[in-house]
């Protein structure tokens, strides 16, 4: 009776053996650098490997395909996050990807998925541009005492009441030329 060893691969704990096959079946590791790292021979890894069923392939290719896709969107919500805080970087960024994208979507609906994202999100920024940019503008307000209409009324009440103090009156008028809110004294007292 011949009795087969099990292989070492088999003998790992099953976290480090489906890590194994992932790295595998994914191509990160070949076969030949697992077969070093265990110190076994590369057609020992081989053997393991043809126990792993197509079932069990597309499993994992499929789950590490799901995993990519959210931790890319992971990503771009990260990104959208940041966006505001610096309008010019962001419309950098935009523009990178936006070229980037372009030039691998040929043929891609992925890609093309990808792009009108790209395209929406880089019409906010331009308006989050266009409104930074009106903000940050100066505002200028000037305002003319002399037109307005409770200023007015105000400096009537305020002449009507002077009028009973002629030495205050004078002084007033003079302080109040000064400042330019009034014109000279000749033309009110007139």
């Amino acid at each position: 009776m011949s009795r087969t060893r099990p292989s070492k691969i088999a003998q790992l704990p099953e976290r480090k053996r489906d890590e194994i096959v992932r790295d595998i079946v994914l191509g990160r590791k070949s076969m030949w650098q697992v077969s070093k790292e265990l110190g076994i021979a590369d057609t020992s890894v081989s053997r393991y490997m043809a126990t792993v069923t197509e079932e069990e392939r597309l499993e994992i290719v499929a789950k590490a395909a799901h995993d990519a896709k959210v931790q890319n969107a992971l990503r771009n919500a990260e990104i959208v996050n940041e966006l505001g805080d610096d309008t010019e970087k962001d419309l950098k960024w935009v523009l990178h990807e936006l070229k980037t994208l372009l030039a691998d979507a040929r043929g891609d609906e992925d890609r093309m998925i990808q792009l009108g994202t790209l395209k929406e999100l880089r019409q906010a920024l331009m308006a989050l541009a266009d409104l930074q940019g009106k903000l940050n503008r100066k505002i200028d307000i000037r305002l003319n005492l002399n037109e307005s209409p409770q200023f007015v009324e105000l400096r009537r009440i305020i002449l009507t009441v002077l009028d009973r103090h002629p030495d205050a009156k004078a002084d007033f008028l003079t302080e109040m030329q000064r400042l330019q809110v009034v014109t000279p004294p000749k033309a009110i007292c007139e």
